[in-house]
């Protein structure tokens, strides 16, 4: 019998709010867009990417008395998760916490946690993860994932819980380094030719790594922490 409880929240929110090494280091975007506060800390120049997936964690969590089967049951419904998502194409899973590491059927023994005030408990927690194309619906993305984990084969005892707001993840995304240094080196050249011979203008910090946050329902703003000097101003 399924046993799940979906918040209703969770798409609600999310439809209103229109950082271990896994596939070359997928990274998990939490919360939602950038708020006025945060653009204060944020470069002038920056590029804007549709996510790599939306990301839906979950909890699985088994109360069966022998610690053996429990740790059965909890595998048994990782093994059904991979076999149903191997029919739907864009399902993907992972665990971990920023740095996403994928479950695969033959690695899918992943960490379970014991619960110290119920000794007879175990669970883990793991992303399910849906692809997102360039023309993908996003709608139709949500739904999709959300449908696949309402409808999960639950082994023995087992129960799912969504755990938050649907997420974001992005790969790699030092991917875009130079096409955001190009972006910055572009905006210098403009804000050159504004001021004229009066200063000169040097960047600092595009040795810096890729940072993010998360613009709207699917999309990233991709940034370099750089700043821009003025010397010699007459």
């Amino acid at each position: 019998m399924n046993r799940w409880w979906f918040p209703g929240c969770c798409i609600a929110s999310l439809l209103s709010a229109g950082s271990a090494l896994a596939q070359a280091n997928e990274i998990v975007v939490t919360g939602n867009r950038i708020s006025g506060d945060d653009y204060s800390g944020i470069p002038a120049v920056t590029v804007e990417k549709r996510a790599d997936f939306l990301v839906q964690q979950i909890r699985l969590t088994n109360d069966t008395r022998a610690a053996d089967a429990r740790r059965q049951e909890l595998y048994q419904t990782i093994r059904d998760l991979l076999a149903d998502a191997a029919k739907k194409p864009g399902i993907a899973f992972g665990y971990g916490d920023e740095f996403l590491i994928p479950i695969t059927p033959q690695d899918h023994e992943i960490p379970l946690e014991h619960n110290l005030r119920r000794p007879d408990t175990s669970s883990t927690a793991l992303y399910v993860k849906m692809a997102l194309g360039a023309n993908d619906d996003v709608s139709k993305a949500l739904e999709t994932l959300t449908a696949f984990i309402r409808k999960a084969r639950l082994a023995g005892r087992t129960e799912i819980e969504p755990l938050a707001d649907v997420a974001l993840s992005v790969v790699n995304p030092d991917r875009y380094r130079y096409e955001i240094i190009a972006e910055i080196s572009a905006d210098a050249k403009k804000l050159q030719a504004a001021i004229g011979s009066r200063c000169k203008v040097a960047i600092t910090g595009l040795s810096n790594r890729v940072s993010w946050q998360r613009s709207n329902i699917s999309q990233l703003t991709l940034y370099i922490p750089y700043e821009v000097e003025l010397n010699g101003c007459e």
